[in-house]
């Protein structure tokens, strides 16, 4: 899904972290129909590692993003 979305026409491409790292919906920050604790996520030090670095870096040049 992350490459579908780097390749896409759109001027703009977002890619959550949470999809970047794996992780799956326990990490999501928002959940509908929830009044509060929504958009409080975020990544630990250190989460984001040299090989997904250069993973999502290759992505983004291959894209030209």
């Amino acid at each position: 899904m992350i490459r579908a979305v780097l390749a896409s026409v759109a001027d703009v491409a977002i890619v959550p972290l949470q999809d970047v790292l794996g992780l799956g919906s326990t990490a999501r920050m928002n959940l509908p129909g929830t009044v509060s604790g929504n958009w409080k996520w975020g990544s630990r030090p250190g989460a984001l590692s040299g090989e997904l670095s250069a993973r999502l870096r290759s992505l983004v040049t291959l894209y030209d993003r």
